[in-house]
């Protein structure tokens, strides 16, 4: 438990989470439930997944403005990092970029 809440309190590692979580959202919308509701007519996992995937989207935005405002981000960074959001599988790319950049704060400690 007392791990848990130490990554939590991490920004970094919140964004990490935040990313994973909203990409795979994504992904289960685009590669599941669209085609369940266009080619098998069960428009219901998309009702329920689209909510899900909006709240996941709007907890990484908001892990965004929390580690942006916080400095040290360089504009090529914050541009990848806040457009891996809109493209399947970009926040799972642009997370090695994350753990690197935890490494390099964890070093630089």
């Amino acid at each position: 438990m007392e791990t848990i809440r130490k990554t939590l309190a991490d920004p970094l590692a919140r964004l990490r989470l935040a990313g994973l979580f909203e990409g795979s959202t994504l992904l289960f919308l685009v590669l599941v439930a669209v085609p369940m509701k266009h080619l098998a007519g069960y428009p219901a996992l998309v009702s329920a997944a689209g909510p899900v995937h909006g709240l996941a989207f709007v907890f990484y935005v908001v892990c965004l403005v929390d580690n942006f405002s916080g400095g040290g981000w360089s504009p090529r960074e914050m541009l990848r990092t806040g457009l891996a959001c809109l493209v399947p599988f970009g926040t799972f790319i642009n997370d090695r970029y994350l753990v690197a950049r935890a490494a390099n704060q964890t070093a630089g400690l």
